[in-house]
């Protein structure tokens, strides 16, 4: 299967097809984050998503064969049309392979078709990434 980008407004949401104990994806996107240490921990990450699913935020998962391999947030501060992508993380197998790039093409392309024309990258890595594939702005 390929890696495919998939909108969240739950920690709960069902993307593990196979039969998943509770909280399995939870406890997984906790461990992505853990293990990356470009970001803050997993636990204090996963609160800031679950305050800002309250909000109407989203969160971004990477899926490849039924794994999370890849999260970004994806971010409205009501006051722009601008989506703020931060909080990327790519789990550590995967790292350096340009899965980042990939993943976060697929979330632009997503928010895009939804009608979205501005984004923010709030972390350096995706600064570069939607810098280098020219994607900070779209043209209409």
């Amino acid at each position: 299967m390929p890696l495919e980008a998939i909108a969240i407004n739950s920690l709960d949401a069902k993307l593990i097809k196979k039969p998943a104990r509770d909280n399995e994806l939870a406890e997984r996107l906790q461990a992505l984050y853990d293990s990356d240490d470009s970001q803050p921990d997993g636990k204090a990450i996963l609160n800031i998503i679950e305050q800002g699913f309250k909000r109407g935020q989203y969160l971004y998962v990477g899926m490849f064969n039924d794994k999370p391999i890849a999260a970004v947030g994806c971010f409205d501060d009501g006051q722009t049309d601008a989506k703020r992508l931060q909080y990327l993380t790519i789990h550590e197998q995967n790292r350096g392979r340009a899965i980042d790039a990939k993943f976060i093409k697929l979330v632009y392309d997503a928010e895009v078709k939804k009608g979205v024309r501005q984004f923010v990258p709030v972390d350096s890595n995706i600064h570069k990434i939607m810098n280098d594939y020219e994607l900070l702005r779209v043209k209409d």
